[in-house]
């Protein structure tokens, strides 16, 4: 625990070195530095605060003595920095064995509790240990590594993992952790990873997404089989076959049914073929079209934003199930992710600024935006070793919008497959 406090001292050092004299005044003041103002030189007050921050030294009362301070803020982003260098902190500590965490274990095996998860692995882990098991997906916020609830929402229940942990096992964004994880500065911090992407850490392999062979789609999805499923599963068996590793559109005009069919092939896909994990991402929905589809999705397998929502959550939560798709492919897994819609999508990654900068093309779209569609449609393929990716997305056509005509015109170019709904038959 010596060398993590010091690392922790030496790291807020070196954060606060670059904000200015009068900024380090003010949080002095708010944390509880004696007379931080009788501090003429920037490192004497840096040794001050570091001093409060790490327990060395009491925090003092503000003094009233003397004229009102002239200026009391408090710039946020010093707070928040400390923050994001505590949980490091903690996360680095969890593999402290001085901590006495096998003094806490045999106390917790003579008071069992446990949580159940939707894992595989669950029951056999939970005879194996009693501790409480959390899972989710590892992200990264503002520099910390940690594992976030699988459906995206916001959960005091984020578990930090420390970066030793991460190299040990060549953890990557995106995989699915199950951990025990222990409070520590009211902080939870992973001690011991279980599985990874729903295998044991003794048997897990992976290849690189990025550096696959790819091949061309090869093998079909099953929706419809011996009279079971629904008729949009019929059809698609019948007329318009769907393989694994195809990048497919649903192409047609507003109200003509492209949720819906949405709905019926992930019902299908997952009745018919146990072995693809299928995930939907409904993007700047309407609070009643997320209810309708909350009834018959998981939890884990349906991530959703309403026009409520900031464009920069929107394109988070589209990364983060692209994210966790592409891990899961590295395992030889094979994944069906479905959008609703590419046209949704596009236009909240027009109003983040990381689309800024480019040409300005038909519509008001960005040319960074189009770049941006292309290469998350583009995710779609086939791996000549196993694992395939499969993505099918709603496209909205004849709104009368130029910006959608052009995504038409470029997400067509790259798809192998397209779905045309009929406007006239839909009216019928």
């Amino acid at each position: 625990m010596v060398d993590n406090k010091l690392d922790f001292k030496y790291a807020c050092k070196e954060f606060l070195a670059g904000f200015a004299l009068n900024a380090l005044r003010s949080y002095g003041r708010e944390i509880g530095v004696s007379n931080p103002t009788k501090d003429k030189k920037k490192d004497v007050l840096i040794e001050a605060i570091v001093a409060v921050l790490v327990g060395e030294v009491a925090p003092q009362a503000p003094s009233l003595v003397g004229a009102p301070v002239k200026n009391d803020y408090v710039d946020p982003k010093i707070p928040e920095g400390i923050k994001r260098l505590r949980m490091i902190s903690a996360a680095n500590a969890a593999n402290d064995d001085a901590y006495g965490y096998k003094q806490r274990l045999q106390q917790m095996k003579e008071n069992p509790r446990v949580l159940v998860v939707e894992d595989p692995n669950a029951e056999q882990l939970k005879k194996q240990n009693v501790e409480e098991l959390y899972r989710g997906q590892l992200e990264t916020l503002n520099g910390v590594p940690m594992i976030l609830p699988l459906n995206c929402m916001d959960s005091d229940k984020k578990v930090v993992i420390s970066v030793e942990k991460i190299r040990a096992y060549d953890l990557r964004e995106g995989d699915l952790i199950t951990c025990y994880a222990e409070k520590r500065q009211n902080i939870l911090v992973a001690t011991t990873i279980l599985t990874i992407n729903d295998y044991v850490v003794d048997t897990f392999k992976r290849t690189d997404f990025e550096n696959n062979t790819v091949c061309y789609p090869k093998e079909k999805i099953t929706f419809y089989n011996e009279g079971k499923g629904n008729l949009s599963g019929k059809f698609l068996q019948w007329m318009i076959p769907v393989a694994k590793g195809q990048r497919g559109l649903i192409i047609a005009p507003p109200k003509t049914g492209k949720t819906k069919l949405l709905a019926d092939i992930y019902v299908a896909a997952t009745l018919h073929n146990p072995g693809i994990c299928v995930f939907t991402l409904l993007v700047d929905q309407t609070p009643e079209s997320v209810a309708n589809f909350r009834k018959v999705y998981g939890n884990e397998n349906l991530l959703y934003t309403t026009y409520e929502e900031e464009p920069e959550r929107q394109v988070f939560v589209a990364e983060f199930i692209l994210r966790r798709a592409k891990r899961l492919v590295e395992c030889g897994r094979d994944v069906l992710l479905l959008v609703d819609s590419f046209n949704a999508l596009a236009h909240a990654y027009n109003d983040t600024d990381a689309s800024s900068g480019g040409k300005v093309l038909s519509g008001g779209l960005e040319s960074k935006t189009l770049q941006y569609l292309k290469r998350y449609f583009g995710a779609a393929r086939c791996f000549e070793n196993g694992g395939s990716l499969t993505i099918l997305g709603a496209l909205c056509t004849d709104t009368g919008n130029p910006a959608d005509d052009l995504l038409k015109s470029e997400l067509t170019a790259i798809a192998n497959q397209e779905i045309h709904l009929s406007d006239d038959l839909a009216k019928e």
